[in-house]
């Protein structure tokens, strides 16, 4: 059994700190990317929603898709 992949679509940029991409297998997920400074560093870190929802922390979630995928 394969595991389907995600295929993310283009960037959002929303400045100065965020970027969102969505799957385009049509399984409703948003990828979105923080990128931050604190003081001398720079952070960042992944976030995934589902229909407003935010999804979990840890490893990306299963692409499950519920609609035909878009191509």
């Amino acid at each position: 059994m394969s595991l389907r992949r995600h295929r993310w679509g283009e960037p959002k940029r929303f400045p100065p700190f965020k970027t969102e991409r969505a799957c385009l297998n049509g399984c409703g997920i948003v990828k979105v990317t923080r990128h931050e400074s604190e003081g001398p560093r720079d952070v960042h870190w992944q976030e995934f929603w589902r229909g407003g929802d935010k999804l979990p922390a840890g490893p990306t979630p299963a692409c499950e898709a519920v609609q035909p995928p878009v191509y």
